[in-house]
């Protein structure tokens, strides 16, 4: 099958983000499959052209790369229309695949001028709910979320068929168009392990790792029971791995506390070395980004079989389960005691990570995920109107 994938961000392949991880895994792993893949994505200089992008054909949206989001954001969503209608024109994909906003006017081109082209939209995240969650100032959340919304239900009818990774996101998308919404969950696999410098770490201590985009104040709920949970456990040191907006407020945190001796920022880690640094953690923990969202890091804990402390929504509980494969917790009193428990009992931390490791080989894999992607681009296909 010849497909072609659209990814608004720019791809650094020395370091490639959670929120684009799927789309990259999905890309190399069809086309180890034997389909025929191309990409558009976005350039960083005013012209149209190609480049060769893990051994396929990228055609590159022309753009300013100013570096400021908005704005190269603003101006890929324009270009990307006469961009998706000449690869159309050049390429004759037999399907696309989106998983992003900002590509919903090139979309909508596609779909007005072509209208039996097969597009699966594949949905991370509802972005109008992460907007509701993270901006307390109304002034900033109704321009973003009216925006966001009007997106979304652009993209939505311009798709053939819509993937999504938790059933409580297909709940809300079914609400919001007739197209059909397939469940496909996120996965964590390590084929490829790199060596890091990883800290030594002393006898007894027993390590907190958080991993992921450092943004909308997610480390704040821990930051203010941080100063009590060390001193009531002294064996405990928190180490952060990743990157972004909100990094150095966590770091001037650390340093007004004086604890710069118990927390560690290890800065972005390549995928490929998360397994160097977990090896060595004994508790995993994750918030939850999105109040109807699934951390994709909690998978990776999961492949890696650590003990995980995971906040306790809706979305989390369709795959996590208290007691059994995590612990899960409510507000900082279950996260505070959520981490002590874990803490102070290894055997627990063992149970709970082997159950979840167990359970990530035999449901979390990517190979099966392929299946389900490959089986949604024929009924895309099909229900466009094309063969299967």
């Amino acid at each position: 099958m010849k497909l072609c994938l659209i990814q608004q961000h720019p791809v650094d392949e020395q370091r490639i983000p959670a929120a684009i991880l799927r789309w990259v895994i999905l890309h190399d792993r069809l086309r180890r499959r034997g389909h025929e893949v191309l990409s558009i994505g976005p350039n960083t200089r005013w012209c149209f052209e190609t480049r060769d992008f893990r051994g396929a054909t990228q055609y590159l949206v022309p753009g300013p790369g100013t570096g400021l989001k908005s704005l190269d954001m603003l101006a890929f969503a324009l270009l990307l229309v006469p961009t998706i209608l000449r690869v159309r024109r050049r390429e004759r994909p037999e399907a696309w695949f989106v998983d992003e906003l900002f590509v919903a006017f090139g979309l909508l081109a596609l779909r007005l001028r072509h209208p039996r082209e097969a597009v699966l939209y594949d949905v991370m995240g509802v972005h109008y709910h992460q907007v509701r969650k993270h901006n307390q100032s109304p002034w900033r959340h109704l321009p973003l979320a009216w925006t966001y919304g009007l997106l979304e239900h652009l993209t939505l009818w311009a798709s053939t068929l819509v993937s999504t990774v938790n059933e409580t996101h297909r709940e809300l998308l079914e609400r919001w168009t007739s197209r059909p919404v397939r469940v496909v969950r996120d996965a964590a696999e390590f084929e490829e392990q790199e060596p890091a410098d990883v800290p030594q770490k002393a006898p007894g201590e027993i390590w907190l790792t958080f991993v992921g985009k450092i943004s909308n104040r997610r480390l704040d709920d821990l930051f203010q029971i941080l100063p009590g949970l060390l001193a009531e456990e002294p064996r405990l040191r928190f180490v952060v791995l990743g990157n972004g907006p909100f990094f150095k407020r966590y770091v001037d945190w650390t340093a007004r506390l004086s604890l710069a001796d118990r927390v560690h920022f290890a800065d972005f880690v390549p995928h490929a070395q998360l397994p160097a640094w977990l090896r060595h953690s004994d508790i995993t923990y994750s918030d939850d980004w999105s109040d109807i969202g699934f951390p994709m890091k909690v998978f990776e804990y999961m492949a890696l079989e650590r003990a995980i402390l995971v906040e306790d929504t809706p979305a989390v509980r369709e795959v996590m389960r208290d007691g059994e494969n995590c612990l899960l917790y409510h507000g900082l009193d279950g996260l505070r005691s959520g981490i002590l428990r874990l803490a102070s009992d290894p055997e627990l931390r063992t149970r709970l990570g082997r159950t979840a490791g167990e359970e990530a080989r035999r449901l979390h894999g990517w190979e099966s995920r392929l299946d389900q992607f490959e089986a949604l681009f024929r009924e895309a296909r099909q229900r466009a109107g094309g063969s299967q």
